[in-house]
């Protein structure tokens, strides 16, 4: 076996052409039309349409109840819609579970395993993966690695997450997720439990992160600044619609509805 394990083949991990240095393949757009949830009388979402473009980092913004956490789940494969359609790729999600769906997910609560090291929180997804299908220890120490250096955490790998701040631990958090090599990346109010320095720092960060995997991106926040500092585009919803989408200086100069109007001022 090559001494360069970093360079072993890894199904579902390393992309057969057109590699990069992160270990991250193409990017995948996507497409939703008409996707509706609903909890009996309650809708949640309301036949919402909207198509990502591949690479894309996308921020959903609006008022608490207004669908978008709902929206990022039903992404995920983590709750089921009432009605619509999702395509990851081009693909139907709709038959695609949780794992084949290769979605790659951000909580705010960091979600980490407190007794497990960051070195096994970030390798969990792929230790856990069935024998044919995981890559061997060496090729996994080398993938942590990678990361870890990615999210400035070199040397970090033996300690506990009650050893870490809390952007600290929400760099192993992302890193956790993109361990997998995931098609896209979704992150729900992944800095929303930082305090605010913290949270400026971690924007720019984010940023950076995005712009080095190519993955396209989805996040949720209730923060404006953070929102129209980071995405390439914003969607503003509202009762589970989306109000405006568009580049973050075209909805400050041009909101389209009233709302829009109200909620930036």
């Amino acid at each position: 076996m090559s001494c360069d394990v970093a360079a072993e083949p890894i199904p579902g991990l390393t992309p057969a052409h057109g590699r990069s240095a992160a270990g991250f393949g193409a990017a995948q757009g996507i497409s939703v039309g008409a996707l509706t949830k609903a909890y009996g009388a309650q809708v949640i979402l309301d036949r919402i349409d909207l198509d990502i473009a591949p690479g894309e980092l996308l921020a959903l913004l609006g008022p608490s109840g207004s669908g978008k956490t709902t929206l990022l789940r039903l992404l995920a494969g983590l709750d089921s819609a009432s009605g619509g359609a999702i395509r990851l790729g081009g693909e139907d999600a709709a038959g695609l579970s949780v794992q084949e769906r290769r979605v790659g997910f951000v909580f705010q609560s960091y979600a980490l395993f407190r007794h497990m090291t960051v070195f096994d929180n970030i390798a969990y997804g792929l230790a856990v993966r069935p024998r044919r299908l995981r890559p061997s220890k060496a090729a996994i120490a080398a993938r942590v690695s990678e990361l870890l250096d990615m999210m400035q955490l070199p040397g970090f790998e033996k300690r506990f997450p009650s050893q870490l701040s809390g952007g600290q631990r929400q760099r192993v958090a992302l890193a956790r997720a993109l361990a997998i090599a995931p098609r896209v990346l979704l992150l729900d109010e992944p800095f929303g439990a930082l305090d605010a320095k913290v949270r400026k720092d971690l924007r720019k960060w984010l940023r950076d992160i995005h712009d080095r995997t190519g993955l396209t991106t989805v996040f949720v926040t209730h923060d404006q600044a953070e929102a129209m500092e980071v995405a390439d585009r914003v969607a503003i919803l509202n009762g589970g619609r989306i109000e405006q989408i568009g580049a973050p200086g075209e909805i400050r100069e041009r909101p389209a509805t009233a709302f829009v109007r109200a909620f930036l001022d």
